[in-house]
Order: C-alpha cells, then sequence, then structure tokens
C-alpha cells in the first residue's frame, strides 16, 4: 500500500509483533484485538473512536475491549486516544495522530485528553523543551495515569513527569505511587475540572466527589506539584528539567524598574529566600 508491505491480517505478519495500533472502525476492533492475542502482541494502542464517549453502546464496546484483553494478558492504551510516542534514538517511535512531536529530552508527559494533547505537544516543541515519552490515555479504559508513573519511575530517561488529568481512578494508589515517586522525581499536574468534579463521557473512572481543596490537600501530601495551567506546567516542567538546584538562599535580581525590582524582591522574601 503506497510502497509499504502491507498484511490480510495480524497472523499473516511475519515474525514477532511488539506493539499494535488499531485504527480501525470501532466495531472491528474487538475481531484485531483477538488476533493480535492469537499473534502474541502483548502492547495495543487503540486511537479508534467510537467506545464509552458515544453513549451506552460504545460503553459495552469498551468493557468488552478491556475484559478480552485482560483475559489474553495484554495491555491497551486507549481507545479514543491520541497514542504514544518515544523519543529515545533506538527507538523513534511515533505512533499518535499529531502533526508535531517534540525532540528528545527528559520529560515524560501523560495527557488524557488527545485533542489537547496535540495541541501540548505543538507547544513543547515551539519551547525546545523536548521529551522522553508521551501517552495519551483517551478513554483509559485499561492503562492509567497511576500505570504510567510507575513506568517512569524506573526509567533512567526521565527526570520530570508531567499529568493532564481529566479524572482520577484510584486516589488512594496515586497518593501512595506520588509519595513515593516525587522523592527522586519532580511530578507536575494539571487537574481540570476542579469546580465541577465532572469526568469526561468515555472514561473509565467515576467521578471522584471529593471537594477541589481535598484534591489539592492530596496533592501536596503526596508531594505532587499542582499548578493552574498549562503554560505553568511548561514553566516549572522547563526548571526542574534544565536548571540546577541552586546551592543557597541568595537570589540576584536585575531589572530596569524599580517597581517591578520590588515586587520581585517581596515575592522572595516571602518564599525565605534572601534577595
Amino acid at each position: 500500500v503506497a510502497g509499504v508491505r502491507a498484511y490480510p491480517s495480524v497472523t499473516a505478519i511475519d515474525g514477532e509483533v511488539d506493539l499494535a495500533v488499531l485504527a480501525v472502525p470501532a466495531d472491528g476492533v474487538i475481531e484485531v484485538v483477538k488476533e493480535c492475542a492469537e499473534k502474541g502482541v502483548r502492547g495495543l494502542v487503540v486511537v479508534s473512536s467510537g467506545f464509552g464517549e458515544t453513549g451506552p453502546e460504545g460503553r459495552e464496546r469498551q468493557d468488552e475491549l478491556a475484559r478480552i484483553a485482560r483475559a489474553y494478558g495484554l495491555r491497551v492504551v486507549g481507545p479514543n486516544c491520541l497514542g504514544i510516542a518515544n523519543t529515545d534514538p533506538a527507538i523513534r517511535l511515533n505512533a499518535t495522530l499529531a502533526a508535531t512531536v517534540p525532540g528528545h529530552g527528559r520529560v515524560g508527559f501523560f495527557s488524557q485528553s488527545g485533542a489537547l494533547g496535540t495541541a501540548l505537544l505543538q507547544r513543547v516543541a515551539q519551547r525546545g523543551m523536548g521529551i522522553s515519552s508521551f501517552v495519551s490515555a483517551g478513554n483509559r479504559a485499561d492503562v492509567s495515569g497511576n500505570d504510567l508513573l510507575q513506568y517512569w519511575e524506573e526509567d533512567p530517561r526521565t527526570d520530570v513527569i508531567l499529568l493532564y488529568l481529566e479524572s482520577l481512578g484510584n486516589p488512594r494508589k496515586f497518593a501512595r505511587l506520588a509519595r513515593r515517586i516525587s522523592r527522586r522525581k519532580p511530578i507536575v499536574v494539571v487537574k481540570s475540572g476542579g469546580t465541577t468534579q465532572n469526568v469526561p463521557r468515555g472514561h473509565a473512572a467515576p467521578v471522584l466527589g471529593l471537594p477541589d481543596t481535598a484534591l489539592s490537600s492530596l496533592f501536596e501530601q503526596a508531594g505532587v506539584i499542582r499548578v493552574d495551567d498549562l503554560i505553568q506546567q511548561f514553566d516549572v516542567a522547563q526548571l526542574l528539567a534544565y536548571q540546577p538546584l541552586p546551592r543557597g538562599s541568595r537570589v540576584g535580581l536585575v531589572g530596569n524598574s524599580d517597581a517591578l525590582a520590588l515586587l520581585a524582591a517581596d515575592a522572595c522574601v516571602r518564599a525565605g529566600l534572601d534577595p
């Protein structure tokens, strides 16, 4: 097809298959998953839409996908996701629908939103920040943010972890993991739905029912850095990934406005620094 070798089915492929990216209509996904299981594939990325986000029928299809994957020992990213990317020079994997993927860096990036993930990857690339890997979980029928935390904890190529969360399936497990991991690798979180606590349609996670103040307290106790928006998240990530820790509390201020310098000096004092 267009000069690229193609096969009539997964089982007809020569040799082993490590990862399958499913981009077929939703009603054909289950059949392909079964073929992948027969072939011995262990990892699936389902970018196809038409699952829990579409209503009851799609939810049943999503539950069936998760059930079959567990029965065959498969791990699934998605469905209805943007995909995954890995910038390791030895791998160079771009299994996403994004037009732009940043270069190699030290930041692991998890986004539940596919649409937002596209814009975020473009913004990261514009900053020249780079990423180690990127995962868009979509409806997160299987692989979740907690799974990625454990992966990045053991990944020597990742120094900082960024999470854009629309839902939090298991807050207790998240807090336990984050408390351990944040001692060695900073975790920076943007959590949407703070005032409404709504969960997007299709997400395999219940509504938390926690007030936003309780969620902020959970993040703080777990050592997680919570920021208000994505610009702040990138600013903090860039600082954590590339700026060495200062040896002391002394800060030098250089500026061309006394008023702005005074504001900056006051901010330093409030933070316990010595301008």
